[in-house]
């Protein structure tokens, strides 16, 4: 018998585990976008959590992070999010570059 975690209400709350061997780190500056490894297909949500303040971006291999636009993440706080829509070659990079910082920006592949 599998116990599953629970709200409040009785709900039960899906839970998705860490795909082997896929915790990815992806160093960055405050001057460049550096981009994360490619994602594996099968890939549907990754936590993200970062040592420093920093910008990201999803996309494909070109995909590249800037300090004007792209997506606000705070230091030492994990972000669940959703990748890759509706297609498997969407979305299968992480784009980073640091705020103000350099830092660490660590990936977990969920499944």
């Amino acid at each position: 018998m599998t116990k599953q975690l629970k709200d409040d209400s009785g709900a039960v709350i899906p839970l998705l585990g860490f795909n082997a061997a896929r915790g990815l780190q992806v160093p960055f500056t405050s001057s460049s976008s550096n981009t994360s490894p490619s994602l594996l297909a099968a890939t549907k949500v990754v936590t993200i959590t970062s040592t420093a303040t920093c910008f990201i971006e999803l996309g494909n291999n070109s995909i590249s992070a800037n300090k004007s636009n792209s997506h606000y993440i705070v230091s030492n706080m994990p972000y669940d999010i959703a990748v890759g829509g509706d297609s498997p070659s969407e979305e299968r990079y992480i784009a980073v570059i640091g705020s103000t910082a350099s830092g660490t920006l660590y990936i977990s592949e969920r499944e």
